[in-house]
């Protein structure tokens, strides 16, 4: 609903010169955290999922002017189908993203909320499909900063007073952030050595380290904490995360995946767990094309490390290009080899 408004909203504003808004390294050290979202909506089944990153040139294409970048935190509700999106987009002056603001407030119909930031807005929708949740939405500026919460909910609207109690965390933590007190935490150099190889297929938007909760959600399990036991037997809390642009076609993301284990042989049990030993090639590699989910997936094993690499449309609604199938395969080879 919200990005629908934000497109519209954009699309009618011209483009502006760049300005301040933070780095998008402080705009993600300032988003909720999963302890804050279960304070927030009394729930302590609330867990992590897969961040989105739009950040130059990936999903350039449909990219307004005016947005410098964005990010946005998700949450999943483990034992049912709602979720919690905190979204971040960074406009390229204070006015414009005002006028937006503006804009959006004329076009739905508001609910009482307490108030936080420079503006903010509460509002609730339903869609009629068979699988409708409620959703409600806070949407709240800080300078050039536009911040959205949209929470669904089987069983009614989200109250306002949670929305605004996580609002104002939000509120707080962002302006921590841009003025230092709330800093990034960068990657360690041994971590950067993992990433994909320099080179002309992909280009970095982001990379992080995400708690292995998240690996449920990436890996699709019908049993997340089946999942997340698997490495926590390991002695595996988290993992690398690195989002990049497809250089051959900017709506396509492809993202890598490095799970460091504490030997060849527990790499070796966990991917014969995930995808079968005999499913690896000679090489210890098994990739194909998801139809059912329209990307393409490769599982490598490269001595104590497990890498995964996806490359899929950045809309829900779009399987992933046949431009996937050249890069994904040259990379492959390429960072089997940085890892081992």
């Amino acid at each position: 609903m919200f990005a629908a408004l934000l497109l519209g909203a954009a699309c009618t504003r011209s483009g502006a010169s760049s300005g301040g808004g933070g780095t998008p390294a402080q705009i993600y050290a300032a988003a909720p955290t999963v302890d804050e979202v279960r304070s927030s909506l009394g729930s302590e089944t609330w867990w992590p999922a897969t961040p989105s990153f739009r950040i130059r040139p990936l999903g350039l294409p449909s990219m307004s002017e005016g947005e410098k970048f964005g990010i946005t935190q998700r949450f999943i509700h483990v034992g049912s189908s709602e979720h919690l999106a905190a979204d971040y987009t960074v406009w390229s002056t204070t006015t414009y993203a005002s006028a937006l603001f503006n804009i959006i407030q004329n076009q739905v119909t508001s609910m009482t909320g307490p108030r936080a930031g420079d503006q903010s807005l509460y509002w609730g929708t339903r869609s009629h499909t068979d699988t409708s949740l409620y959703d409600t939405s806070a949407l709240i500026r800080v300078g050039q900063v536009i911040m959205e919460i949209d929470a669904t909910k089987g069983s009614g609207y989200v109250d306002t007073k949670q929305m605004g109690k996580l609002a104002t965390k939000m509120v707080s933590k962002l302006k921590g952030a841009l003025k230092g007190t709330v800093k990034p935490s960068p990657l360690p150099e041994s971590d950067q050595k993992l990433l994909l190889p320099l080179g002309t297929d992909v280009t970095l938007a982001a990379s992080v380290r995400l708690p292995v909760e998240v690996a449920a959600e990436i890996l699709g399990a019908s049993s997340p904490q089946d999942v997340v036991d698997s490495f926590t037997k390991l002695n595996v809390k988290d993992f690398l995360f690195g989002d990049y642009a497809l250089n051959a076609d900017l709506n396509m993301e492809v993202r890598a995946i490095v799970f460091s284990f504490s030997s060849p042989s527990d790499a070796a049990d966990w991917i014969d767990v995930a995808v079968g030993r005999a499913n690896l090639d000679a090489s210890g590699v098994a990739s194909g094309y998801a139809a059912g989910i329209g990307e393409y997936y490769a599982f490598i094993l490269a001595g104590s490390h497990v890498g995964l690499l996806f490359c899929n449309s950045l809309s829900p609604y779009e399987a992933a290009s046949r431009a996937c199938e050249s890069p994904i395969g040259s990379l492959i080879g390429a960072w089997q080899t940085r890892l081992t």
